[in-house]
């Protein structure tokens, strides 16, 4: 079973919650975290790196947090996932790291990338208004 790290997971739901805000609210990552139960010390983590990105956008001071800077149908799902932890494989040797003893004569290799390539592209399309 594919799935996605907690990280991606995390960003993800943080990004619809800030996406359910008006345009001009912001939210501080200890609230987002408490409504949608993420991890408090993670979430701020996890929203540094997509206004890192470009995606939100962090204000400091009493009445500051975070907003959404680009719409929801704007974002797709394989974006967030690259911001957050790189370029995802389904299997280790898809990385090219060598540390299959069977690389060199493996019969699914070239399957496997077929399968990444394609769920990326499924993802690739999937925006987060989708989800």
């Amino acid at each position: 079973m594919l799935r996605l790290s907690k990280k991606a997971d995390y960003g993800l739901v943080a990004l619809k919650a800030l996406g359910a805000l008006g345009p001009d609210e912001s939210i501080s990552a200890r609230e987002l975290a408490v409504r949608n139960s993420l991890p408090a010390d993670l979430t701020p983590k996890v929203l540094a790196r997509l206004a890192q990105a470009g995606l939100v956008e962090a204000s400091m001071g009493k009445m500051g947090g975070y907003r959404l800077v680009r719409s929801l149908d704007d974002i797709t799902v394989a974006e967030v996932v690259r911001i957050l932890d790189g370029e995802s494989h389904i299997s280790a040797c898809a990385d090219g790291d060598g540390h299959c003893q069977r690389f060199a004569e493996c019969n699914i290799k070239n399957p496997l990338d077929n399968l990444n390539r394609e769920v990326l592209k499924v993802l690739d399309r999937m925006t987060l208004a989708q989800l």
